[in-house]
């Protein structure tokens, strides 16, 4: 039969055994109590480690945020800017285009005008002059 003293758990790191060795329900690994220690202040960097990404991450999730929000506006900033140049446009194009119907306008009627006066003047118009000339001006 073998002595108790064989079957005592052995430390996975320096081989030592002891009262003080404790198991890993995780890893499987026992451990004397100096590197019981040592292995729960490994755990504990990692743990710091996973915290420190996982802050990182939410900290670029909010700036992520922030700039989309930031975006939207610039968005909303530029459709607005858009619409008001379209509006000024589409006035400007109308502007301008009555101004251009004025001016033929104003051309044909100074020309209609001009004939009438010659035809006065030279004292030479007939019955077809007056329906040619009404026609134009009620174009």
């Amino acid at each position: 039969m073998a002595s108790s003293s064989s079957m005592e758990p052995l430390c996975g790191k320096c081989g030592k055994k002891g009262v003080g060795v404790f198991k890993c329900e995780d890893c499987l690994q026992t451990f004397c109590r100096k590197h019981s220690n040592e292995y729960r202040d490994l755990l504990i960097h990692q743990l710091d480690e996973v915290i420190f990404e996982h802050d990182t991450i939410q900290q670029t999730i909010i700036e992520l945020k922030e700039k989309q929000s930031d975006y939207h506006c610039l968005i909303e900033q530029v459709n607005e800017w858009e619409k008001n140049s379209i509006m000024k446009i589409q006035r400007k194009a109308i502007e301008k285009s009555f101004a251009i119907q004025n001016k033929k306008i104003s051309f044909k009627i100074h020309r209609i005008a001009e004939q009438l006066r010659k035809a006065r003047e030279d004292d030479d118009f007939i019955e077809t002059n007056f329906r040619l000339w009404t026609m134009n001006l009620q174009e």
